[in-house]
C-alpha cells in the first residue's frame, strides 16, 4: 500500500495568530490535527499538547505492543487493540489539558478539537472529539466519518432546526465537546475498511465554514497532487474572507488489485456504508 500525505496551516486573514496544530507522521500512518480555544495563546498551547501527547503515547504503545489493561483509563473491547491506542491517548491528552486549565490562570479555559487518522494494512481508524472534521472521498462522493460535538449539530440531529437555520445559527460554534473542558472525555471512534484509492480529508472549520462540502469534493476530484489540493483549499478559504485559521490535511492510499469492498464500523456495530 502506497501512502500520499500533505497538510497545511495557515492563520487566515483575520487572525493575529494559529490556534490549530497537525502532524503528519507517516512512518506509523498516524494523522492529526487540532483547533484550539482559549485565553491568549492559550489555544495554541491546547492543540499543540494534544497533538504531541497522542502521537508521542500512540507511537510508544505501538513500539512496545502493549496491552490494553497497560493504557490509560478502562479499555474499549468493541475496539480492536490500535484503536484503544487511539482512544486511550485521546482520554490523556485530554486529562493534561485540563489539569493545566486548573492549575495555570493563563491557561483557565483553554481547550481544542481533535480530529485523528492511524491507517493499517487492511483498515483505518478515524476518530474525533468537536467540530473538526474526518472526510472520506471515495469515487465520486465525499461522506464525513466524525460525528460534529456542536450545540447547533444536536439540534440539527434532533430536528429541532434545519439545516439553512444550522448555517447561520448563533450557536454553531458552541461546542458540546472538546478536549479541555472537563476531566473526562468520550471521543467517537470509527473503523472502516479502506478500497483502492481512498481519500482522506482532516480539516478545522476554518475551511468548512466557508467552502462548501460539493466545493470542497470538486477541488480534491480535479487534483491528483496532495500539497497542491490542500493549498486550493487553503486559497480558497482565504477569497471567502479567511476569518479563522485553516488547516487541511489530505492522505491518499493506492493499493494494487484490492477489490475490498468498505464497511464503516461503530464501537462494534457494522453501519451500512452511504456509498
Amino acid at each position: 500500500m502506497k501512502i500520499t500525505a500533505a497538510g497545511l496551516s495557515d492563520v487566515g486573514l483575520k487572525r493575529e495568530s494559529n490556534e490549530d496544530y497537525l502532524t503528519i507522521d507517516n512512518s506509523t500512518g498516524l494523522y492529526i490535527v487540532a483547533d484550539g480555544m482559549g485565553g491568549h495563546q492559550a489555544g495554541e498551547v491546547a492543540s499543540r499538547v494534544a497533538v504531541q501527547i497522542i502521537q508521542k503515547n500512540v507511537n510508544n504503545w505501538i513500539t512496545k505492543n502493549s496491552p490494553m489493561v497497560d493504557l490509560f483509563d478502562f479499555p474499549d473491547m468493541t475496539l480492536s487493540q490500535r484503536g484503544n491506542y487511539i482512544s486511550s491517548s485521546i482520554k490523556l491528552a485530554n486529562r493534561v489539558i485540563y489539569e493545566m486549565s486548573q492549575e495555570y490562570t493563563e491557561y483557565k479555559g483553554m481547550g481544542t478539537t481533535i480530529v485523528i487518522l492511524a491507517i493499517m494494512p487492511s483498515t483505518i481508524i478515524a476518530a474525533n472529539v468537536g467540530d473538526s472534521r474526518i472526510y472520506l472521498i471515495r469515487g465520486d462522493t465525499m461522506e464525513p466519518l466524525s460525528k460534529e460535538h456542536s450545540m447547533v449539530a444536536e439540534q440539527l440531529e434532533m430536528g429541532l432546526i434545519s439545516e439553512e437555520e444550522a448555517k447561520i445559527s448563533p450557536l454553531r460554534h458552541i461546542l458540546t465537546r472538546n478536549l479541555g473542558s472537563t476531566g473526562i472525555v468520550d471521543a467517537d471512534v470509527f473503523e472502516i475498511e479502506h478500497i483502492n484509492n481512498d481519500r482522506f480529508l482532516l480539516c478545522t472549520d476554518g475551511l468548512t465554514d466557508l467552502v462548501s462540502d460539493d466545493e470542497i469534493l470538486s477541488i480534491i476530484k480535479n487534483g491528483n497532487d496532495p500539497d497542491y489540493i490542500c493549498q486550493q483549499l487553503v486559497s480558497e478559504a482565504n477569497k471567502r474572507g479567511g476569518y479563522d485559521n485553516i488547516t487541511v490535511s489530505l492522505i491518499c492510499l493506492n493499493e494494487q488489485n484490492d477489490e475490498k469492498q468498505g464497511i464503516i464500523r461503530r464501537f462494534g456495530t457494522f453501519l451500512k456504508n452511504k456509498k
